[in-house]
């Protein structure tokens, strides 16, 4: 006679449920929403044009702090969702249980993730089909526009010689302003000159040939010589060059503090799906504490 080994039913048909990932990712997505919405509500109030009531410094640290722990917290909500919300298996070890649940807490940061960047793109497509080179040359012009209304600024006037006149002598005629004067570029010029100053910048010099076009640009529209417009053409490329270099660490350090956030989202997602298993598996109430202490599996029936 044949002994026949019964296999365990299993309580689900798949090892991922994507119901109990899709529930936690578009919980996490919306909580991302609602918090960032405030962040920036609460940022926004921190500054002002008033210098007694403005408070730049603690706006950028309270920024910092919530780009941070905004995604923590809603991947943490959004796993334990998943890893509570996924059936029991009643034909896997204690140590495969935790797996899978943490698994399912990856999905479900994975599924943000992609969802968040496919957003994204779709909204980047949209705006390049309606102008969005011009936004960004908007935006390279900005990083080096002190840089250029440097070019273009008049020289201080002389100071006026002190009063001499005898009493009851008629006040003098002032003398009219000639040479140098104010200009404001047109966007044409303006281009040429955000083009030429970020090229030089890339290639670590101005080369006498950008010096001389951009000299030429500024003195036929301010009236001074070509000798101080190539001065002020070196300064502006000094100004351009440290503005440039403060947006590249400004954006490095966003970069990484934004991948370093969603790297501890990753953990946070992994370790609450694996509590929300923990909870659904011993049928414990939802509690705001996680506890990372190894779980015992209910005896099978």
């Amino acid at each position: 006679m044949v002994d026949v080994v019964a296999t365990p039913a299993r309580a689900g048909t798949s090892y991922v449920e994507w119901g109990a990932v899709f529930a936690g990712a578009l919980t996490a997505s919306a909580i991302s929403f609602v918090l960032l919405t405030a962040g920036g509500a609460i940022g926004l109030s921190l500054i002002s044009p008033y210098a007694s009531e403005s408070y730049t410094k603690t706006a950028a640290s309270v920024a910092a702090f919530w780009s941070i722990a905004v995604p923590i917290l809603a991947f943490l909500i959004g796993g334990y969702l998943a890893g509570r919300l996924r059936s029991a298996w009643a034909d896997a070890s204690l140590e495969e249980v935790q797996f899978r649940d943490g698994m399912h807490g990856v999905l479900v940061w994975s599924l943000s993730i992609v969802a968040g960047a496919m957003i994204a793109f779709l909204a980047a497509g949209a705006a390049a089909t309606s102008g969005a080179h011009v936004a960004a040359l908007s935006s390279r012009d900005t990083v080096v526009a002190t840089a250029i209304d440097t070019l273009f600024a008049a020289a201080a006037p002389a100071a006026a010689p002190a009063d001499t006149a005898q009493p009851g002598a008629p006040a003098p005629t002032a003398a009219p302003v000639t040479g140098e004067r104010a200009a404001v570029p047109d966007s044409e010029a303006r281009a040429t000159i955000t083009r030429t100053l970020i090229a030089a910048a890339a290639n670590g010099q101005v080369t006498p040939a950008q010096k001389r076009t951009l000299a030429q640009i500024v003195s036929e529209r301010t009236g001074i010589s070509q000798a101080e417009a190539e001065k002020r053409v070196d300064q502006a490329y000094a100004d351009a060059v440290s503005a440039l270099e403060t947006a590249r660490k400004a954006t490095v350090l966003a970069g990484l503090v934004t991948a370093t956030a969603l790297l501890v989202g990753l953990l946070a997602a992994w370790f609450a799906a694996q509590n929300g298993g923990r909870h659904r598996d011993e049928n414990l109430p939802a509690r705001l504490i996680m506890a990372w202490t190894p779980r015992q599996r209910r005896p099978l029936p």
